[in-house]
C-alpha cells in the first residue's frame, strides 16, 4: 500500500504479493566514523545517487525472480525470493511469584488499615513510697469510637489476672490509746 505516495507499507503480513522496493545509492555509509546511526535512516550526505535514463534517482520494484541493472556497470540486484520464519522467545523470571505475593501482601495491608480502628495505648508502672507499685493506663484512638473506654477496662481486667495485686489495706483507726505492739501485730489478734 502507499505506492506512489511517497511511502509504501505492508497491509497484511502474509507473502500474499511480495514486492522488494528499491533505490539505490553508492559512497560512504560513514559507520567507520564511530558514531551511532538510525539504521531506519540512510545518511546520504557522502553518497551519490544511481540514476535512471531520465536523470532521476532509480528506483525500481521487484517481484521475486526478478533482477536490478545498476548504471555504469556497478553490478546487479536480484530478488531470489522469499523464506518464511517464525521468531519464539521462551523465557523463565522465578521472581514474578515473589514480586505478585508481595503486591498482594501490600494491597491486603492497604485494605485491613482501612477497616482496623487503630489505638494507642500507654501503660505506666510506677513504684510508690509504700513499695506498692502503682499502674497507670492511658488510651488515644486514632478515630471517634465510644468503645475506648470499654477496651482500656478489658485490658486492665486482664493485666489484674496475670500480674499480682497487693493486698487491700486494713484502715486502721486513730486512737490516742493504741500502741507499737497494736501496729505491728496486723495480721494476729490483739495481745490481752
Amino acid at each position: 500500500a502507499g505506492h506512489g505516495k511517497g511511502q509504501m507499507f505492508s497491509q497484511f503480513p502474509g507473502a500474499e504479493f511480495p514486492v522488494l522496493a528499491l533505490s539505490a545509492y553508492r559512497g560512504s555509509l560513514g559507520v567507520d566514523s564511530g558514531l551511532p546511526q538510525n539504521v531506519y535512516q540512510l545518511d546520504t550526505s557522502k553518497m551519490k545517487e544511481f540514476k535512471n535514463e531520465d536523470g532521476e534517482l532509480l528506483k525500481k520494484m521487484l517481484r521475486p525472480g526478478e533482477k536490478l541493472d545498476l548504471s555504469d556497470g556497478e553490478g546487479s540486484i536480484t530478488f531470489d525470493g522469499i523464506e518464511e520464519w517464525a521468531s519464539f522467545q521462551i523465557s523463565q523470571q522465578p521472581g514474578n511469584g515473589w514480586a505478585l505475593g508481595g503486591a498482594i501482601a501490600a494491597i491486603a495491608g492497604l485494605a485491613a488499615s482501612l477497616f482496623i480502628q487503630r489505638r494507642r495505648v500507654w501503660v505506666r508502672a510506677v513504684r510508690g513510697a509504700d513499695g506498692v507499685t502503682v499502674v497507670e493506663m492511658a488510651g488515644l484512638g486514632r478515630s471517634e469510637s465510644a468503645k475506648l473506654p470499654e477496651e482500656l477496662g478489658d485490658l486492665a481486667a486482664a493485666l489484674i489476672t496475670t500480674a499480682p495485686v497487693a493486698p487491700a489495706a486494713e484502715e486502721k483507726p486513730d486512737t490516742p490509746g493504741s500502741t507499737d505492739a497494736d501496729a505491728t501485730n496486723e495480721a494476729g489478734s490483739r495481745p490481752v
